[in-house]
């Protein structure tokens, strides 16, 4: 069984996620925060690091990774625009200069953790290559959708008709899904995918 740890960090007000398989004594980070070393005890095996897409808010910590594990995202994200954003903002905010960023997950690769399986599923809108991570009764969101909301459209390379479509593949996912956004806006997180779903059909019919 997978345990899920949340980071809160006031900043952005961003959600980042370990991931940890106890009995293989590894785990997976997703969208790290600037000050992830201090979470990460030694001799913590980080198998990999997910950036959910990239946004510099969600990379702040991937220059902690450098040459300690691959830093994978959706290839999808791989725009000019996107990586010199990221790596000019990356370096501003946290005062590191990123690492390469791996630009080669698709939609349902499976990432094996321990004995549990992950499966990404490309969900574009927020951003081209906007991934969530699914394993049964969980799953890590991003900025596709939150607790009572759903992601920004009205930025650079944002496609509102996109993520409606992502946002009805992640609505027929079982009831009680947890979903573990990633920013915290004032709303109980987790939230389960029955409690959520009205919320993200109403925010739909806003856009």
């Amino acid at each position: 069984m997978l345990e899920v740890t949340p980071i809160e960090t006031p900043q952005f007000s961003l959600l980042s996620y370990i991931i940890r398989d106890a009995a293989a004594g590894a785990c997976i980070v997703v969208d790290p925060p600037k000050e992830i070393g201090a979470y990460l005890s030694n001799g913590t095996k980080v198998q990999a690091v997910i950036n959910t897409h990239i946004h510099f808010d969600h990379t702040l910590g991937n220059p902690y990774f450098r040459g300690k594990a691959p830093i994978l995202a959706h290839r999808a994200d791989r725009k000019i625009l996107y990586c010199v954003a990221n790596a000019l903002f990356t370096t501003l905010f946290s005062g590191r200069i990123p690492p390469r960023i791996a630009f080669t997950l698709s939609h349902g690769d499976v990432i094996t953790l321990g004995e549990e399986k992950l499966t990404v599923i490309h969900t574009p809108g927020h951003s081209p290559g906007s991934i969530c991570l699914y394993w049964p009764d969980n799953l890590i969101s991003g900025d596709t959708i939150f607790a009572g909301g759903i992601g920004r459209t009205d930025i650079p390379l944002g496609d509102s008709a996109a993520l409606k479509e992502s946002i009805k593949q992640l609505m027929e996912l079982p009831d009680d899904t947890l979903i573990w956004p990633g920013h915290n806006y004032g709303m109980k997180y987790p939230v389960t995918m029955k409690i959520n779903r009205r919320a993200l059909v109403w925010a739909m019919d806003s856009m």
